[in-house]
């Protein structure tokens, strides 16, 4: 009876965990966002760095894969890389780094919604940081708006920057 108990508990946990996950309908990029780094950055101060009116297309891109937003059950964050472009620049500074969509009215510091993050990142990372999806359940508000201000959010800095540089930011946004 003990044996028959076990093995319908544990058939049962694997069943339960077993979690079939779709590919989303379509993705949507918001690539190409700049914003300077420089050696005034330096620890132990958090900085917020603003990129405003940023044109999120993403009815555009939703009309090219013919998806109807009625059809659509939630947007999740997806993928997000920050770049240091030209001369040597290295993203080695940031311990902790967290992106934040937030409306187009409000720019203040935390503002809207976390979207992406890395905490603590690796050390030597160079060049390329990825970050990873914060763990919430819809953002189709944000994402779904003509245009909106979204805010990088460096925290716990290791070091100074090496020099001055810029950074570019690409995300990606999961439709399901």
């Amino acid at each position: 009876m003990k044996r028959t108990a076990l093995l319908s508990l544990i058939i049962l946990a694997f069943f339960s965990c077993k979690k079939e996950t779709e590919p989303p309908l379509t993705r949507i990029t918001v690539g190409n966002l700049k914003f300077a780094v420089d050696p005034s950055i330096q620890p132990p101060l958090t900085y917020y760095i603003p990129i405003n009116n940023v044109n999120m297309n993403a009815f555009a891109q939703l009309d090219g894969a013919n998806i109807d937003t009625a059809d659509i059950k939630n947007i999740l964050p997806g993928r997000c890389t920050l770049t240091a472009l030209f001369g040597g620049g290295n993203l080695d500074f940031i311990d902790a780094v967290s992106v934040r969509l937030c409306p187009q009215t409000d720019n203040g510091e935390n503002c809207g919604r976390e979207a992406f993050y890395r905490d603590p990142t690796p050390f030597d990372v160079g060049q390329e940081l990825e970050l990873v999806p914060s763990a919430v359940n819809d953002i189709r508000d944000m994402v779904l708006q003509k245009t909106i201000n979204v805010q990088v959010k460096l925290e716990r800095l290791r070091d100074v920057p090496l020099g001055s540089f810029e950074v570019v930011l690409e995300m990606e946004f999961d439709v399901r």
